[in-house]
């Protein structure tokens, strides 16, 4: 969801306009999933009459563009296992911690977590029961990561837009041969390569690569965005995800060298706001729907308009310690990955890959 990714670096290299877009999309998942969650555990549309539903999907879509987006600048920073190291050490560490304390609390707490180990390695596999209720769109970061892994390793990043141009007409041809069904979330691993959720990750991409000389306006690529997103949004699910890459897409891109509105753009405290608020988006994107799920549970009787604010300002709440510890941690991982031995990255980075190519061919052909 996807979640946001954003580099711990200083706060002054970061955009922090883009910050701002992550902590959007993070806080548009949060209002779905209370709003579709109120609904489940007590039959009350209290938030689904307030937010339109499409929140969740274009929240996601935007997270997606904004890894996308990332991709573009950091494969041409890092060698190949560098690049691949420093991805699993933003999303692995993050995900245990909230994965871990979901566990633990579903002892002492009416909601209960569904654990699978397979769920943990957050590689394809097709059939698997999530504990924390957003992992799926991880599945989709990994092996997006694991894409641009392979440009770097084998020297194509100049040929990178070449390739993202070949991926997004096979998305294409296959989302014309077998649309993509909206109820399916958790896709066969050789299926996931395919779906049009990937449309985001692609032009994320794409556009800072064939686009350089071409940022339109945020507000010029907001209504270009809006109306391709209603376009699509009248043909099938296929066309609303194509709609939603296109325009989330454009928006990210427009938005990495805007300036911002003159009245709020020397506000330092405005700035230091959006960078926080942004690099905890991962950890809220995380610890949302557990929370969301407990609450409701143990709220009871409350009426649905306290339920509803209550469980978003606990997420909020409870994503700043998390987010907190989630970019020191990083911190300290990054710095050791880049100061290891180019050995020690490469046979971690060559470990990690085989895994993920065995257990997806496990999961692509089982044995009996």
């Amino acid at each position: 969801m996807t979640p946001p990714r954003s580099e711990d670096a200083p706060s002054t290299s970061k955009i922090i306009s883009l910050q701002w877009l992550r902590f959007l999309a993070a806080s548009m998942v949060l209002v779905y999933h209370a709003s579709v969650y109120l609904n489940l555990i007590h039959q009350n549309q209290y938030g689904l009459e307030r937010f339109p539903t499409w929140y969740g999907s274009v929240g996601v879509a935007l997270f997606f563009a904004l890894s996308g987006n990332l991709m573009a600048t950091a494969m041409m920073k890092s060698t190949a296992p560098q690049f691949l190291l420093h991805r699993v050490g933003r999303i692995y560490p993050a995900f245990y911690i909230v994965t871990g304390l979901v566990v633990l609390a579903s002892f002492f707490t009416p909601a209960r977590a569904l654990l699978d180990l397979h769920a943990l390695t957050l590689f394809p596999y097709g059939k698997t029961s999530y504990p924390l209720g957003v992992e799926w769109t991880l599945v989709f970061e990994i092996a997006f990561y694991m894409f641009v892994f392979l440009l770097i390793l084998f020297k194509k990043t100049q040929h990178a837009s070449a390739f993202l141009i070949g991926w997004l007409a096979l998305i294409l041809v296959h989302n014309v041969v077998s649309p993509d069904n909206p109820a399916v979330n958790v896709f066969h691993p050789l299926t996931l390569p395919w779906v049009s959720l990937n449309v985001s990750f692609a032009l994320g991409m794409l556009f800072p690569l064939v686009l350089k000389g071409v940022r339109p306006h945020p507000i010029l690529a907001v209504v270009i965005g809006y109306s391709v997103f209603m376009i699509g949004a009248s043909h099938s699910v296929v066309g609303v995800r194509w709609g939603m890459g296109i325009g989330s897409a454009l928006l990210v891109h427009s938005l990495t060298h805007f300036k911002g509105i003159s009245l709020f753009r020397s506000k330092a405290s405005l700035n230091l706001l959006g960078d926080k608020l942004g690099s905890y988006s991962y950890a809220l994107y995380l610890c949302h729907v557990p929370v969301i799920r407990t609450a409701y549970t143990m709220m009871g009787d409350y009426p649905a308009s306290t339920q509803f604010w209550t469980v978003i300002l606990a997420a909020f709440l409870i994503s700043i310690p998390l987010g907190e510890l989630d970019v020191r941690i990083y911190r300290v991982i990054k710095k050791q990955i880049d100061r290891s031995p180019n050995l020690i990255n490469g046979l971690l980075a060559g470990a990690y890959t085989l895994a993920f190519f065995t257990f997806a061919a496990i999961a692509a052909f089982p044995v009996g």
